[in-house]
């Protein structure tokens, strides 16, 4: 069995959308996605299903998370969001040990988190 994929609800799916395949490396794993609804795949196995919602609220520490595996490609995509005008905190090392920063994806109301782990956890 393999985890397949996850259905998030957004404000806009074109907007959310077009930022994860910018910036994550998705695709559209359909021709047919549009404004209420599309599916991205990650090259890997793994879907994001976004649904068009109004009103879209998650738990306080919801979030989905990007493993870089190195602190430089967490600079590396920190630098990329920035210069694209994302405005965003830097990287730090956070208490349970990784390296990460976080911030609310464009057109939807949940939180990215791009991250390396310690060496020590691999």
């Amino acid at each position: 069995m393999k985890f397949d994929h996850v259905n998030l609800t957004v404000a806009n799916v074109v907007e959310t959308s077009t930022f994860l395949k910018q910036h994550f490396g998705f695709s559209d794993a359909f021709e047919d996605n549009n404004a209420g609804m599309a599916v991205l795949a990650d090259g890997h196995g793994m879907h994001i299903n976004l649904m068009k919602g109004a009103n879209v609220s998650y738990p306080k520490f919801f979030h989905i998370g990007f493993d870089m595996g190195s602190e430089a490609e967490v600079n590396a995509m920190y630098d990329r969001l920035k210069t694209s005008g994302m405005d965003i905190s830097p990287p730090t090392h956070a208490s349970w040990g990784s390296y990460t920063f976080h911030f609310t994806c464009p057109g939807a109301n949940f939180i990215i988190e791009v991250e390396c782990a310690p060496e020590e956890w691999s």
